[in-house]
């Protein structure tokens, strides 16, 4: 198919970033932690004092039989996809179009940064922009040009336009009407490599058999590790966890702050206190550990090295080569992710499953 995007799954990707990895820089500073705060990585994590059951572990693969729902559901998600759009020239626009727009934001009578944009596709009523802007260009024809007079909210994420009154010169450079697709054979020919309906759904079939094979493979891996790690016993270097603890704690508090929010109102968002929230990243800074603890103890245990067949494998996952891997993230960071994927695999591969 050409215009349908497969999904893919990416196996043990949390357990990799549990591990720290980051990307190589040649300046101490760090995009989401000040200079201040960086401090050398802590290398004595603990110890695993007890490695327990990690081969012959069971688990339960999930059902992988895919239903006519199963299948409708994704045709319907489908046809959401890849509405019929329809160039209107015999109406202005309406809510529920997409205008194609440009315009030019201006504060006291100088445009300012990030108010310019060219080509924008927009669809009215979306509530992108804001309150005014799409409301604005109701009405409106191709071609024509409209100042808009608005007001940026009290509380909008850039302290310099909160609450600032501006001005946004628009024009409309073409009105498109969207319509729900139909399934029919111009539709599967309009959106895949194929002619007919029976043939795209016969496709689509087997894409949600492959994503559900590979969904259960990875639940069985998952649940492998889970239970190999539940097996074990640890001594936990607590400065360790309170490294990473706080690694998690510097990251999200830059996140939140790029988009406008604080911890406090993630949380809020999320139903927890912000107590919660960072005692549920204490848990996962502990858990971290203790999966780079399993996997030194289980790789040491059976004699695992990282090889260049194993370097191969990363560097397929992640669609490039190895030397770029490594001039990315370091020869050790890329032999250390191998080993990841190595361990949890081998602990997988053993299980037993029901």
């Amino acid at each position: 198919m050409k215009k349908y995007v497969r999904l893919t799954l990416c196996c043990a990707a949390a357990v990799m970033l549990a591990s720290g990895c980051g990307k190589k820089s040649d300046t101490v500073e760090e995009t989401t932690t000040a200079a201040s705060e960086t401090q050398a990585e802590i290398t004595d994590k603990g110890e695993v004092t007890n490695l327990g059951q990690y081969k012959g572990v069971e688990v339960t693969k999930q059902d992988t039989t895919v239903t006519e729902a199963d299948l409708d559901q994704r045709i319907a998600s489908i046809l959401k996809a890849n509405p019929e759009v329809t160039e209107i020239t015999d109406r202005p626009a309406q809510k529920g179009d997409t205008v194609n727009i440009d315009y030019v934001g201006m504060k006291d009578g100088e445009a300012f940064d990030g108010g310019t944009a060219e080509g924008y596709d927009l669809e009215l009523g979306s509530g992108v922009f804001i309150d005014g802007f799409e409301d604005g260009l109701i009405g409106a024809n191709t071609g024509e040009e409209r100042s808009l007079n608005l007001t940026f909210p009290e509380d909008y994420a850039n302290a310099d336009l909160a609450g600032q009154a501006v001005v946004f010169d628009v024009t409309v450079n073409k009105i498109e009407e969207k319509k729900n697709a139909v399934l029919d054979d111009a539709f599967v020919q309009r959106v895949s490599d194929f002619s007919t309906v029976d043939e795209f759904k016969a496709d689509t079939m087997e894409t949600l058999q492959k994503e559900k094979e590979q969904s259960a493979a990875q639940q069985v891996e998952d649940d492998a590790f889970a239970a190999a790690m539940d097996n074990s016993e640890y001594s936990l270097n607590e400065a360790a966890v309170e490294q990473q603890y706080n690694n998690q704690v510097s990251y999200y508090e830059n996140m939140f702050s790029s988009y406008g929010f604080t911890m406090e109102s993630y949380a809020e968002m999320m139903g927890q206190t912000e107590d919660e929230f960072k005692a549920t990243l204490h848990t996962a800074a502990e858990n971290a550990i203790k999966q780079q603890l399993l996997i030194a103890a289980v790789a040491e245990k059976e004699g695992f090295t990282v090889d260049d067949a194993d370097r191969e494998s990363l560097a397929e996952r992640y669609g490039t080569d190895v030397k770029t891997l490594q001039d990315t993230y370091g020869a050790d960071m890329v032999d250390e992710t191998a080993m990841i994927y190595k361990v949890v695999e081998f602990i997988g591969k053993n299980a037993v499953v029901k």
